[in-house]
């Protein structure tokens, strides 16, 4: 019989492989599931006292999936800047704040060149690339993303922000739904746009105790 620590493990591990699968399919395998999965499977260990504080109040699930999510963006930006040879300031994530705004113009190319350039608001919001500041690239990279939704995410876009866009009240009364509805299938259609074009920035924090993979493998090993 399972004890709960061998159920609290279980759940680390489908929640890791989920998070890994996830990033690596957004990088276009820059970083293998395998690689991911273990990253995060030693930072449940050498972040157990969490996991447990987290466990107690039945709210380890959601964190951390929110956690994971996070902890794979930086693996995969640290490998980024690695292989680039670029510092990981110059990678840029395209937050929910950007996309709102790129999303009222990317479904016309006309206009395009005319529309004023968003770069200081997009840097207050977001890790701008230092060479970058070019709209008509970012424009690009949204419409490319758009292409991999599905029709009717595309659909439900396009009537959101295109030509001015609807407003929830006028969609709820195409789509026969509440507001409220309306609100989370555009939230959602933007989380999946957000995630074709690299997912969230990581949050980075500082201070953080690091271990060798020897040295956490070691202690795994000791607590199974």
């Amino acid at each position: 019989m399972k004890d709960e620590q061998d159920l609290v493990w279980e759940q680390i591990y489908k929640i890791a492989r989920m998070a890994a699968t996830r990033s690596n399919r957004m990088h276009r395998n820059l970083v293998s599931v395998d690689d991911i999965y273990q990253h995060l499977s030693l930072w449940a260990l050498e972040h157990w006292h969490k996991i447990e504080e987290w466990n107690t109040d039945e709210s380890m699930p959601y964190k951390l999936r929110k956690t994971f999510n996070n902890e794979a963006q930086k693996l995969v930006a640290k490998e980024r800047a690695i292989k680039s040879r670029s510092p990981m300031s110059d990678t840029f994530y395209y937050t929910a704040e950007v996309l709102h705004e790129l999303l009222r113009d990317v479904w016309s190319y006309e206009g395009w060149d005319s529309v004023s350039d968003m770069s200081s608001e997009f840097v207050s919001k977001s890790s701008k690339p230092a060479e970058g500041n070019n709209r008509l690239a970012l424009l690009s990279d949204v419409k490319q993303g758009l292409s991999v939704l599905s029709e009717a995410d595309q659909e439900l876009l396009r009537n959101r922000y295109f030509d001015g866009g609807m407003e929830f009240d006028d969609l709820s009364v195409l789509y026969e739904a509440s507001e409220e509805a309306m609100r989370k299938r555009v939230k959602r259609a933007i989380i999946k746009l957000q995630d074709r074009l690299g997912g969230e920035p990581p949050v980075w924090r500082a201070g953080r105790r690091r271990k060798s993979n020897a040295q956490a493998q070691a202690e795994l090993k000791e607590n199974e």
